[in-house]
């Protein structure tokens, strides 16, 4: 209504402020059944901006084909056309992660702070937990295996796998550590395969045969007691195959760059990842998580192809048919990349890591019915279809750039039109 009325102050005739609220109403109508869990705002908000992408997008291939700018002209304006349908795809994955994660009334599994997944103590399964470590402080990784020692729980043990560190300074201390306080430790010289490889070696050749859910822990986060009572309780259901708890880091209060940074780090557990969750399509995030031995066993073991392994053995999971699930509650904090170029590494390997699960596994992820093989439903498919897709939305950002440049250089030297204009929405 209150477009509407704005629309109609502009002067805007009545049959097309109709045509639009009838369409708007259609489009509500529409995506009633999909949204019915939604407050009235987040359904209101994805069906309106779903309409207002495909009058735009219908609008704009309309105006290139009628607008006679010649056969290259209209070529390139079609060409634009499709990377802004691309645009419109990759916005409404992000649109709605954010409707179903601050407008969803009704969760259905997801586990919040407060709520105690029940288990008597003799149910609670064996945990093994597992620490990689490269060229890490050894201060650092010495104070992470004492929070580990200090968890309320009745039955797990404690690996450190240094992973191809070259200066003993870094490695011994920590080894001479384990030794005193009984926690398992192997140094792994010239292993190929990275963090996969060595946690390989950690499952394969230390674990205890009586473990059965497999914990991995980062070197640098510092874990809360009740981490492993609240988390491995959930796996008394025999076919949840992970839980993942969220990533979260300390000591980024006191600078500016921290706190956007931190924030930007936050994003993805507080709406992707219980938006994910919400339809059994949650990541295994590489640490602060929990897995079901017999299922990584059936799926022989991480894999070392992958430089983002966690991400990919929770695929490789939920498609052999376990489910997944992800933990609102934070129970570990550890250290953020406190530099750009850290940073940049860091979000190089994700991005990289990424795409190589798409390449090797889109296959899966394309519409289609359960298989024998393939367990996926249709929107764990379209949640990890589009969070490889996502990777590309930088790539598309540089594409527009492309086409703006090539637009002002032509009217620069006193040509026309060259596709057409980019409205405020496409930058959008």
């Amino acid at each position: 209504a209150a477009v509407g009325a704005a629309l109609w102050l502009l002067g805007v005739s009545r049959p097309r402020l109709v045509a639009g609220g009838i369409g708007l109403a259609v489009a509500s109508a529409v995506w009633l059944p999909a949204t019915r869990r939604w407050t009235a705002r987040a359904h209101l908000c994805w069906a309106s901006s779903v309409f207002l992408f495909v009058v735009y997008l219908t609008f704009a291939l309309d105006w290139t084909l009628t607008s006679h700018l010649g056969t290259a002209s209209t070529a390139g304006g079609v060409l634009l056309w499709l990377f802004e349908v691309v645009a419109a795809l990759l916005s409404c994955a992000y649109l709605w992660e954010i409707c179903d994660a601050l407008g969803t009334e009704r969760w259905r599994r997801r586990i919040v702070p407060g709520l105690v997944l029940p288990a008597a103590e003799r149910d609670l399964p064996m945990v093994s937990l597992q620490v990689p470590a490269h060229n890490e402080p050894p201060g650092m990784v010495i104070d992470t295996l004492r929070a580990l020692q200090r968890l309320d729980y009745p039955r797990y043990e404690v690996i450190l796998i240094d992973d191809n560190t070259d200066d003993e300074q870094l490695w011994r201390p920590v080894q001479e550590w384990c030794g005193r306080h009984g926690v398992k430790f192997a140094h792994l010289t010239d292993w190929p395969g990275y963090k996969s490889g060595a946690l390989n070696y950690a499952l394969r050749q230390l674990t205890d045969p009586r473990a059965e859910i497999i914990g991995v822990v980062d070197s640098d986060y510092q874990i809360e007691p009740g981490f492993l009572r609240h988390c491995a309780s959930a796996f008394s259901d025999p076919w949840i195959g992970f839980v993942q708890c969220p990533q979260d880091y300390r000591g980024w209060q006191q600078a500016r760059y921290y706190r956007r940074l931190y924030y930007s780090y936050k994003y993805f557990f507080a709406v992707s990842q219980p938006a994910r969750n919400e339809h059994d399509g949650a990541i295994f995030a590489g640490t602060m998580g929990l897995i079901r031995r017999v299922a990584l066993d059936e799926l022989g073991g991480w894999d070392e192809w992958c430089i983002t392994e966690d991400a990919e053995i929770s695929l490789r999971l939920l498609r052999a048919g376990w489910h997944g699930l992800a933990v609102d509650h934070t129970y570990g904090r550890g250290i953020m990349p406190l530099t750009f170029e850290a940073l940049k590494g860091q979000r190089y390997r994700w991005c990289f890591g990424g795409i190589q699960i798409l390449r090797m596994h889109w296959r899966s992820l394309l519409p289609g019915r359960k298989t024998s093989g393939n367990h996926l439903t249709a929107a764990q498919r379209w949640s990890y279809l589009a969070g490889g897709l996502q990777w590309y939305g930088d790539l598309l950002g540089l594409v527009f750039f492309v086409f703006l440049l090539a637009g002002a250089a032509n009217l620069a030297l006193g040509g026309g039109e060259l596709f057409r204009k980019l409205t405020t929405f496409l930058v959008a």
